[in-house]
């Protein structure tokens, strides 16, 4: 661990805010190492387990809300990244076990960490090992598990990049709002953008990089003199069978619709 101290990593936020563990919930469902989900009937199997538990039987929907568990690893990629820290966690598909489980009301994913691996983050030239970092990190694990996903539902890869691209634009805006000083947020947004324009589409397995996308904002539902971002995609819990409708956030909901959503107190 190159002698870093595992003990200033705070993982009770990483499990809350990334599900990202070291323990074994109660009550799994499925587990399984995380690189087993690169094979298809691996990831047909999990996808399979999981919709019935949502109340689906479309691949395309599991996969999109799987696809918004996972993004939480790359939540705690871009905190560790905001918060200056000294060093970052192994969060590779090979030091993963994934674990779905079931607690008193929905089924949930967590994220296992396998080992406590430690990666000392330079003092020199930091940025550019951070945007190697990142430029790997989603090379070989992301894009290969959003492909396979992908293909089991047999949609298009951009509503699976959307769930991530919904939380990270979150994560960011909550820590912006959180920022104490001006150096800090400039820091948030240097990282985001690190992301965002600094890597390649390639990485992507795209021609355009799924993060570097004009956010359109909107009236918020309780207060009009603050504006909240529209989700980059749908989240599809339209399509559960729970019927649960169009969120107000949702990018498919007409401005029309939004308006009689506030005035209804339906938001």
């Amino acid at each position: 661990m190159g002698g870093l101290e595992v003990g200033t990593i705070n993982f009770r936020r990483l499990e809350e805010e990334f599900f990202l563990t070291l323990d074994e919930p109660e009550n799994i469902v499925l587990p399984m190492p995380a690189t087993d989900l690169l094979q298809a009937e691996n990831m047909m199997h999990l996808i399979d387990t999981y919709g019935p538990l949502i109340q689906t039987k479309e691949r395309q929907v599991a996969a999109a809300f799987f696809a918004s568990w996972f993004a939480g690893v790359c939540g705690a990629i871009q905190d560790t990244l905001y918060r200056g820290d000294e060093a970052m966690l192994d969060l590779s598909l090979s030091n993963l076990s994934v674990r779905l489980y079931a607690d008193e009301r929905y089924p949930l994913f967590s994220f296992k960490i396998n080992e406590l691996r430690v990666i000392e983050i330079p003092t020199v030239d930091r940025e550019t090992w951070c945007k190697r970092s990142i430029e790997t990190f989603y090379r070989n694990n992301v894009t290969p598990l959003i492909e396979m996903l992908s293909s089991l539902g047999q949609m298009s890869v951009l509503p699976l990049w959307g769930q991530i691209v919904n939380l990270l634009h979150a994560q960011m805006d909550a820590e912006m709002a959180k920022a104490q000083d001006e150096k800090s947020r400039k820091n948030i947004d240097y990282h985001y953008k690190l992301l965002s324009r600094g890597v390649d589409a390639g990485v992507f397995g795209l021609r355009r990089n799924p993060f570097d996308r004009e956010i359109k904002f909107i009236e918020h539902p309780a207060n009009p003199d603050r504006k909240i971002p529209v989700k980059t995609v749908c989240c599809l819990a339209y399509r559960l069978e729970a019927n649960f409708g169009y969120c107000y956030v949702c990018p498919r909901v007409k401005e029309g619709d939004r308006a009689l959503m506030r005035a209804n107190d339906n938001c």
